[in-house]
């Protein structure tokens, strides 16, 4: 199958859920914060326990696999921080510019296209960099938002009793000690986690639909370089010195090439840092990613 053709099986269903969400935010009065924020303290810990409580990854591999993206996210976060910085953006607008640099979108986008490109052995790698990512996005989202009021302390606290960090931390407990779930909690925690990501491509449609269709900005082509090119490249360059390979070196290009997350704009609007803009920059750069995907998926594969 041809790269065009897998471009359109995965982001397909994506942009038609986005297209929804238009649609019904153009149409009927839904309150989208109120939506944002069943994401955020509801699916979103339901989805990271969900994943977490059973992952299945040799832990040297683990381990090498979370430093290489983590150098990624940190490489294109810092850079898109400097580079809004040195063209005076600040306050609200420079952390967006930061979260969006750093966070990707390894949920429905970066799972899906790496499950395709290298099989169900792929699986636990790419569902550890998924969650692994979410929760330092959320830490990092979440830190940026409260030191502009709180400081560093304050901010560091609350981002790790964020609603995801905690359930990542009690999955983790459960994963170590081989803890059975009951049935029914599994099986309600089930059903929460799938609902998180119709949930947030259809609050970012609605978004859209109040706020326009994002124009060209200097945000998006920041985050074009920062999230598209130099994530993936860092990540590439540390994964190959800790002696990555094969498909799980592949991985974790992939999910590392992933542009900005849709829960960045989940984020910016439960904390209130420049929602309008970040929900563009999520919507510009993945169109962005229209053109890198191709590529990133031609040299793992």
């Amino acid at each position: 199958m041809s790269v065009a053709r897998l471009l359109i099986d995965i982001m397909g269903p994506v942009v038609l859920i986005v297209g929804a969400g238009w649609f019904a935010g153009r149409r009927l009065s839904f309150d989208v914060g109120t939506l944002s924020r069943l994401a955020f303290w509801v699916l979103g810990p339901a989805f990271v326990f969900d994943v977490f409580s059973d992952a299945d990854l040799e832990r040297d591999v683990a381990l090498r696999l979370m430093v290489a993206a983590l150098a990624g996210m940190l490489a294109a976060g810092v850079l898109g921080r400097l580079l809004g910085r040195s063209l005076g953006l600040e306050g609200a607008r420079r952390d967006g510019l930061t979260l969006t640099s750093a966070y990707g979108n390894v949920g429905n986008a970066g799972l899906a296209i790496s499950v395709f490109a290298f099989g169900e052995p792929a699986v636990p790698a790419a569902a550890l960099l998924m969650v692994v990512i979410n929760i330092s996005g959320i830490l990092l989202g979440v830190a940026l938002a409260s030191a502009r009021t709180e400081g560093l302390g304050p901010a560091i606290r609350r981002s790790l009793s964020a609603p995801m960090t905690i359930a990542a931390a009690i999955a983790l407990a459960v994963n170590a000690f081989d803890t059975a779930v009951p049935l029914v909690a599994e099986r309600a925690i089930g059903l929460g986690a799938g609902a998180l990501i119709p949930v947030m491509l259809l609050t970012l449609g609605m978004q859209l639909a109040q706020n326009g269709a994002p124009g060209l900005s200097a945000d998006i082509g920041l985050v074009g370089v920062t999230k598209l090119l130099v994530a993936p490249v860092m990540a590439g360059i540390v994964g190959w010195l800790l002696g990555l390979e094969g498909d799980t070196f592949g991985v974790l290009i992939l999910q590392s090439a992933m542009p900005p997350a849709v829960f960045c704009a989940v984020v910016a609007l439960e904390y209130d840092m420049d929602p309008d803009r970040v929900s563009a920059t999520v919507v510009g750069s993945t169109l962005l990613a229209l053109a890198t995907l191709p590529i990133a998926l031609v040299i793992v594969t």
